[in-house]
């Protein structure tokens, strides 16, 4: 469920925040490109970031 959660909330922001830099470098806005990148990125960083912590806890 942290999954589906995390790809709609990282699909809402990218959009976002993909609108805000199209706008001010007065590049054409993608949708489909702002929401597949952001939800991408989310979904490696909920995946990767525990995997670090724990070999960064193993090692201490």
């Amino acid at each position: 469920m942290r999954y589906i959660v995390t790809a709609l909330w990282a699909a809402f922001f990218g959009l976002l925040l993909g609108y805000l830099v199209a706008q001010m470098t007065s590049v054409a806005f993608n949708p489909a490109m702002s929401a597949l990148v952001t939800v991408i990125i989310a979904e490696l960083a909920l995946i990767v970031v525990p995997i670090l912590s724990k070999d960064q806890a193993a090692k201490n």
